[in-house]
């Protein structure tokens, strides 16, 4: 039966997305940055590691996805998970921030397995925790309302984040401390949300003969959602990714990397309610495709940004606020439809199974565009630590923020309306099937 949720219980359940933003905003905002000009990786070493560290995060998410399906305990099945990973998770990231005594091919083999590491705590965190969305409301629109307060928390996170990295590396001339402090910050958004979900967690039952977890991809609103979020989702990477670049070599203003990071945050949580009113208004995939069309241009706008230019970069990073914003709300709000679509098909509830699924192919995508960044750079003639870059490496980030990025996020739009995952009338009938 739909449930409408309190807000109490909506912000309680999404504040934990602080949390697990200021890890994730970190390591897609800074991490290359900080192995290409802190531990002096090359570029392509760097890119390396970074895939690395993320095709076992990759890996690892369907695998405690389907564990956690197949969890029952007295805290419930995925509660338990993000318990017991919380601490290893937080204690990993302060980790990776604090350096290795270590050069060449060792370094980046140390941070390899220091990023594995904490790849798996976060992973056995974040799939449990995204599982938990399809058993607290059954209602079409009350999921985007859910979504939208988990990611307006999770963009306050990718704020903070954003904003304290940078400034307390530069106050103190040191990473870790930036780690430790945020690592401290993630504590009560996990602990707020394991009070609130207490008694809601319902284990879900599992036959013996359910289908094998891959077999997920068979079902088509399930591909058509998952291609709409990697799209959105490799933009943010490549974009986070890039900002420390762009902002350092091409508007030569160092000290305004968080301000443009603020600027994308901000106005991504200004735009929360209204794609939240948006969506309630027209279709999902509709309310996704105008958004996500209008972030092309702006990528596109961006990368032609003149030289020096900083405030003019300044304003257009604001307008990627619709999009970005649609990004982190609508495919999570589409995906808890997607598993009563698996329901009724197959008799299981596998929402372990497609939130893992959906966060391996996230962290895929990730992976390969932080690779392709650090070779693309690698390429263009980037040299790790350098205050001046040559012009054809100065080119090249420009090219990877603006024209590669915006014709994915304009096929992902036209997509959307061409090949739709789910309407609001079909998931009626599904639930009324459910009912039955």
């Amino acid at each position: 039966m739909a449930q409408t949720l309190t807000a109490s219980v909506r912000h309680g359940y999404g504040v934990a997305a602080y949390s697990l933003a200021i890890a994730n905003t970190s390591v897609m905002f800074f991490l290359l940055k900080y192995l290409v000009d802190a531990a002096h990786l090359s570029p392509a070493t760097a890119g390396t590691v970074f895939l690395v560290g993320k095709l076992w995060d990759a890996v690892s998410d369907p695998l405690i996805g389907r564990l956690s399906d197949r969890t029952n305990t007295s805290m419930g099945a995925r509660r338990p998970w993000i318990a017991g990973g919380s601490v290893p998770f937080i204690l990993l990231f302060a980790g990776i921030w604090w350096g290795l005594p270590l050069e060449g091919w060792a370094a980046a083999a140390g941070y390899a397995m220091l990023l594995v590491a904490y790849n798996t705590g976060y992973t056995s965190v974040v799939v449990p925790y995204g599982a938990l969305t399809p058993v607290l409301t059954q209602d079409y629109d009350e999921r985007t309302k859910l979504n939208a307060a988990r990611m307006g928390w999770s963009m306050a996170g990718g704020l903070t984040a954003a904003i304290l990295m940078p400034t307390i590396r530069d106050a103190t001339g040191n990473w870790g401390y930036a780690g430790a402090v945020l690592g401290v910050l993630m504590i009560p958004g996990l602990l707020i949300m394991l009070r609130t979900t207490k008694g809601r967690d319902i284990p879900p039952e599992e036959p013996e003969d359910s289908p094998p977890m891959w077999s997920v991809m068979s079902v088509q609103p399930f591909r058509r959602t998952a291609f709409l979020f990697l799209a959105a989702w490799s933009t943010i990477a490549v974009l986070g990714a890039l900002v420390p670049f762009y902002v350092e070599h091409h508007l030569h203003a160092k000290h305004m990397v968080d301000a443009l990071l603020a600027a994308i945050q901000i106005s991504a949580l200004v735009f929360i309610p209204m794609v939240v009113w948006l969506s309630g208004k027209v279709e999902k995939h509709t309310a996704y495709a105008m958004m996500i069309g209008s972030w092309a241009l702006v990528m596109l706008a961006l990368s032609a940004v003149p030289t020096d230019a900083v405030y003019l970069a300044l304003a257009m990073s604001a307008f990627t606020g619709p999009g970005v914003a649609a990004a982190h709300v609508l495919p999570w709000s589409m995906l808890p439809d997607v598993v009563e679509v698996d329901r009724v098909e197959n008799g299981v509830d596998r929402a372990g199974a497609f939130y893992g699924m959906m966060t391996f192919l996230e962290k895929m995508a990730t992976a390969v565009a932080g690779w392709a960044l650090g070779m693309g750079l690698e390429i263009s003639g980037y040299v790790e630590g350098a205050e001046v870059q040559s012009q054809q490496a100065v080119n090249a980030v420009r090219i990877m923020i603006g024209p590669i990025p915006a014709a994915v996020l304009v096929v992902a739009a036209v997509s959307a309306v061409m090949l739709p995952p789910l309407t609001r009338e079909a998931h009626k009938a599904l639930v009324a099937k459910l009912d039955h």
